[in-house]
């Protein structure tokens, strides 16, 4: 891709993820029902790794963290670390040092552990579980 062709992807990136972000703040994903609905529990009853994420988010956006994490922890977590894997990589580019284009093969795997792991968790039957679920 070329270098305007990645500036023009970026900006586009950009805008659609500050859409996205502004309908998910005016409009509370808990109150409307335009929103899509999770599959997997819709047909089993059991809670995916990334049920909750919409009003984890909804809730991130006005400020509320501990009403963020009811919804889903592990999203609530992961987000600084996402931010500041994304910053150091701009910095990188900024700095013109050789950046690389994907991660480490054991960070894709540790990352993918981590939300099975979680999605098994928080479907347990336990009491002391029941925080992690949305």
């Amino acid at each position: 891709m070329s270098q305007r062709g990645l500036k023009t992807f970026w900006i586009l990136s950009a805008f659609a993820l500050t859409a996205a972000l502004a309908v998910v703040f005016f409009w509370d994903p808990a109150t409307h029902s335009f929103y899509p609905r999770c599959m997997l529990h819709q047909a089993t009853g059991f809670y995916c790794p990334g049920c909750g994420v919409l009003r984890a988010t909804h809730e991130l956006l006005h400020g509320n963290v501990v009403s963020a994490v009811r919804f889903n922890p592990l999203f609530v977590l992961s987000v600084p670390l996402v931010l500041i894997y994304g910053a150091t990589r701009q910095l990188g580019i900024l700095r013109k040092q050789e950046v690389r284009h994907s991660p480490a093969i054991k960070w894709v795997w540790a990352v993918a552990f981590v939300i099975i792991a979680f999605g098994v968790v928080r479907n347990l039957p336990f009491d002391t579980l029941a925080w992690m679920r949305p």
